[in-house]
């Protein structure tokens, strides 16, 4: 699966919360020879998204409370959030220093012919000067065919030389004339770098091409396909042959790269010695998330490998992963969905309680090694939620790593514990770690004095709770950072 900027977002207003004061820290005040850690003030560091030209942007006070933003590549994504002369980027990191913005781009193992999916000199250019032809091909062709291969969820899309040098290096250089030097007319002052999409560890789509002139034709490619066999090696050497070249490339303009990667739960050793690259890149999504709509009815939520997420994602320290978790929505509009159920009882508050939950069993508070986000309108909207604030929800310091106790994985912290159920069957009369606890969810978080303090519980399955200690605070008022 992947993430497009074609999609609807719908324009909303911003009511913001009461309850929770906003809260930011100007990292440009600290000091330059020691810099703060990446979103050092947040208990849960966030990240949203916004494609489809970015109709759906909401108010800039909002977006910027957010640790990171994917924004469309667009003149009017450029002027969205835009205020008192400043393009959008300027005037959200101005509300808040530290967000870093990243725009998308089709990363180099795919070439998007659409008109606003091009790059550099063109398609056409392309075809004539590095392609089936070409003593330096850049484009895949087919093995039946010897033509160009189309994808068949994105026709648009067509199947580049992933490992080809010269193209790495044109991609690079063409990105940033692009964007950075004007030549698409899109202000990108003040936007911090790319996120490169489909810029996979196997294969892009494989088994999903076709021939450009047939389409209904399947094919395979030359250099990714033998033996009956898809090479994802190849394609694997191509990915981090890219990254070494692509991180030091743009960085040498001050510029981050976002790549959106695989699945970390299939390819912990991957992701692993991408962490222990020489030029890892700043972030890496795991669209997959703790949460996604993929597979079966698309009437529910889905937790692919969500156990093995778990480890490889507790050990990264370099690469900051990207815990994109989304689905739905199953019923209704706006924040008015999160209230409706799934097929199988799990409503937005439920999955996004899991999520964040799940992303704190293996968040490293040191390293700052990832960011979450969590949509149930798929990429066409997006809100903020009060858990991503420290004054709502923060527990401390991690005390210790995750363990798992019978059914429920734990973790505590300074202030109590997260438990989270990650099978299919509900656990009853769970024990408290230590001593007793108020068990919190959204319906009581802001609330949380309210709840009775307890020594066991029961955890339904796919649940995630905090466990707040008996005389403690779940902001962050008892323990400023």
């Amino acid at each position: 699966m992947k993430i497009i900027q074609r999609r609807h977002l719908r324009h909303t207003v911003w009511l913001g919360s009461v309850l929770c004061a906003l809260m930011f820290v100007n990292e440009a005040d600290s000091n330059a020879a020691s810099p703060s850690p990446f979103a050092a003030e947040k208990f849960i560091p966030s990240f949203t998204i916004c494609y489809s030209n970015a109709r759906g942007a909401r108010s800039p006070e909002e977006t910027a409370r957010f640790d990171l933003l994917l924004s469309a590549t667009s003149k009017r994504a450029a002027s969205a959030w835009g205020q008192g002369g400043r393009n959008s980027w300027q005037t959200l990191k101005a509300l808040h220093p530290g967000m870093v913005v990243a725009l998308y781009v089709m990363g180099p193992g795919e070439y998007n012919t659409a008109d606003w999916g091009q790059m550099g000199e063109g398609w056409d250019w392309l075809k004539q000067h590095h392609g089936k032809d070409a003593a330096d091909r850049w484009i895949a062709v087919g093995q039946q065919s010897g033509g160009y291969l189309r994808a068949v969820p994105y026709p648009n899309e067509r199947l580049m030389e992933y490992g080809n040098a010269n193209w790495q290096r044109y991609w690079c250089d063409t990105v940033y004339q692009d964007l950075w030097q004007g030549r698409k007319g899109i202000d990108c002052q003040g936007a911090d770098g790319v996120f490169s999409d489909n810029t996979s560890f196997q294969v892009a789509w494989a088994g999903q091409w076709r021939m450009e002139s047939q389409p209904d034709q399947p094919d395979v490619p030359t250099t990714f396909y033998a033996d009956g066999k898809w090479r994802h090696d190849l394609w694997q050497a191509g990915f981090f042959k890219f990254i070494n070249e692509a991180v030091p490339r743009f960085g040498s303009n001050q510029l981050k790269l976002v790549v959106n990667t695989g699945q970390i739960g299939r390819a912990p050793e991957t992701w692993r010695e991408l962490d222990a690259a020489p030029n890892p890149p700043f972030a890496a999504m795991e669209e997959g998330g703790f949460v996604c709509p993929w597979g079966g009815d698309q009437k529910s939520f889905k937790f692919w490998d969500w156990e093995k997420k778990l480890a490889p994602f507790s050990r990264m320290r370099h690469v900051k992963v990207l815990m994109c978790n989304h689905a739905g929505p199953f019923a209704g509009q706006g924040l008015a969905a999160m209230d409706s159920p799934d097929a199988n009882g799990m409503t937005g508050w439920d999955a996004l309680w899991f999520s964040l939950t799940s992303f704190l069993l293996g968040f490293d508070d040191v390293s700052r090694n990832g960011l979450m986000n969590f949509t149930i309108w798929g990429y066409s909207e997006y809100h903020w939620f009060d858990e991503f604030d420290p004054q709502c929800l923060h527990l401390g310091k991690a005390v210790s790593g995750f363990e798992k106790r019978e059914r429920v994985h734990f973790r505590e912290f300074e202030d109590g514990w997260v438990a989270v159920n990650g099978e299919a069957k509900d656990a009853t009369d769970v024990k408290v770690p230590s001593g007793s606890a108020r068990v919190l969810n959204h319906a009581n978080f802001k609330n949380s004095q309210a709840a009775p303090l307890v020594t066991s519980f029961d955890l339904p399955a796919h649940r995630g709770v905090v466990l707040l200690r008996e005389g403690k605070r779940v902001g962050n008022a008892d323990n400023p950072r």
